[in-house]
């Protein structure tokens, strides 16, 4: 899992070579939407998402996290963009929004399935 709160955790994951352009993209469109409504002036540098809401990328190991959260799950969107699917959970927890990145093939494909009914 790559907890995202600063510009420079967007950075790490464009770094991140095996991840698609687009979803990159994406995570980095969710990150530039926040600071636009949540900044008090700081510069987008020095901007930092809390630590109770805020982006995560999750990978095969982070299963286990979901799960124990399906509770608090709020919306599930499921966008395909160049072929490649990807999933964005929002996670509502003591009424702060978190949200969830990954791509398809990350999960059991019989709980992905179920994310996207």
């Amino acid at each position: 899992m790559i907890k995202i709160q600063t510009m420079a955790d967007v950075h790490a994951l464009e770094a991140d070579e095996h991840l698609p352009p687009f979803y990159v993209e994406e995570v980095k469109s969710q990150f530039l939407i926040w600071y636009e409504a949540e900044n008090e002036g700081e510069s987008l540098d020095k901007f930092s998402l809390p630590s109770y809401s805020c982006i995560y990328h999750f990978d095969k190991e982070d299963m286990k996290v979901l799960i124990d959260r399906m509770n608090a799950l709020e919306f599930v969107d499921v966008e395909k963009t160049d072929g490649k699917k990807y999933f964005r959970i929002g996670l509502m927890q003591d009424h702060q929004m978190s949200i969830i990145y990954f791509l398809e093939g990350t999960l059991p494909r019989k709980t992905e399935r179920w994310l996207e009914s």
